[in-house]
């Protein structure tokens, strides 16, 4: 999967339905518009699908947005890692226990949450 930072929502868009839907909701609640940063979609868009995947065990939903995550991480931007390091890492170790997550994590993104992981408390 080809990723750049200026087309991230976009990309998450197209490959998980659950994002588009819950971005469009945010759109029509004005939470955020059409010019809202990408950390800002993420933050309010991308965290809360997977959070309730992950709570609800949708399990094709979680490795999905996995997957995507592992694209995040490979893609060669330095834009959309920084996005899935500090937008989405950090949060899903603020909210859950490293046993309910890291499972799903490809290595690259594995890698990258132990490093951001020693920086939050619990």
């Amino acid at each position: 999967m080809d990723m750049n930072y200026n087309d991230l929502i976009l990309m998450a868009s197209n490959y998980i339905d659950e994002f588009k839907k819950q971005y469009l909701i945010e759109l029509e609640k004005d939470n955020i518009d059409e010019d809202s940063g990408v950390h800002t979609v993420f933050s309010l868009v991308f965290n809360p699908v997977l959070f309730n995947a992950i709570r609800f065990n949708d399990e094709a939903l979680i490795n999905k947005m996995f997957t995507f995550m592992e694209a995040m991480e490979t893609s060669g931007d330095i834009y959309v890692s920084e996005v899935l390091e500090f937008t989405i890492l950090e949060e899903l170790a603020d909210e859950f226990y490293e046993s309910e997550i890291t499972k799903y994590m490809g290595t690259e993104t594995k890698m990258a949450y132990k490093e951001i992981s020693r920086y939050i408390k619990k």
